[in-house]
């Protein structure tokens, strides 16, 4: 028997942990080439490329937040050059405060079992609330408020380490930066797009058992159908970026639908205002 009460204080109060993977060299979901290729994952230009979309679109979004009531555990390969490093723990630092963020340089391994150790160290045993976020992506200022709306809608069992439910986003935006110079803001009208994905890992939210299945450790888009979950169409709700250092494979579709003079639309910028300095 679910206890109605105890879900309802559990998803209000629960810090939410963003997953996040910077460049991490193990096993982790990544397909595309240069994420099994140590040397070029950890190329220092590449990792500066990605340290700047990270310093003015994910962290912004995150500091942004509508709902502040989580922490960014950031899973990145302890063979990541101390400089680059210690940059990265820089930007987390000044953009979402000392405390809100945790930088976790890990051998090669599954990227799975290192948010399993760290949810657990953190937390206990016990549930917990995750989402995903990689480090060229960005989040609506509302999704972890939303995703706490959502998570209120379905039913669980607190006492079951075996429960799973989940919440997804289908709608958001696309964000072409590939001719965008490093650390550079208004290179060029950088087009945005709309674009649908169901089940989509971004924006991906979960609630587990620490000691569990993670967002790392299930099959995104087949897992959640499988539990109670609920999927929220409409209003865009992420920024993926095509930006010509993807981990994963991401190109521009019939899919993705073009919005002329983004830089001037309200229903954008109210609820994704970073892209302003992009």
């Amino acid at each position: 028997m679910v206890d109605e009460v105890a879900w309802q204080d559990f998803v209000a109060r629960q810090e939410v942990v963003v997953a996040m993977r910077f460049s991490y060299f193990g096993s982790s979901g990544w397909k595309g080439d240069v994420s099994k290729q140590k040397e070029m994952l950890l190329d220092p230009a590449r990792l500066k490329a990605r340290l700047a979309i990270l310093k003015t679109l994910g962290v912004p979004s995150l500091a942004a937040q509508t709902d502040q009531n989580y922490h960014l555990m950031v899973l990145c390969s302890e063979d990541m050059p101390a400089d680059l490093r210690a940059e990265l723990e820089q930007v987390c630092s000044d953009g979402l405060g000392a405390d809100r963020a945790s930088v976790c340089p890990r051998p090669f391994g599954r990227a799975s079992k290192h948010l399993l150790q760290f949810v657990q160290k953190r937390y206990g045993k016990g549930p917990v609330i995750q989402t995903v976020l990689d480090d060229d992506d960005a989040f609506a200022t509302d999704l972890i408020a939303c995703a706490r709306r959502e998570l209120a809608q379905l039913p669980a069992d607190l006492k079951d380490v075996e429960a799973m439910c989940f919440v997804s986003f289908a709608n958001g935006y696309g964000l072409d930066i590939k001719d965008r110079a490093d650390g550079a803001a208004h290179q060029a009208d950088f087009p945005l797009y709309t674009h649908r994905y169901p089940w989509i890992n971004l924006g991906l939210t979960m609630v587990s058992h620490s000691t569990g299945k993670n967002l790392y450790s299930i099959a995104h888009q087949k897992t959640p159908t499988l539990h109670p979950s609920r999927l929220v169409k409409g209003t865009p709700m992420f920024v993926r970026t095509l930006n010509g250092l993807n981990d994963s494979r991401i190109e521009v579709t019939d899919r993705w639908k073009p919005i002329e003079d983004w830089r001037g639309n309200a229903a954008v910028l109210d609820r994704f205002a970073y892209l302003s300095a992009i």
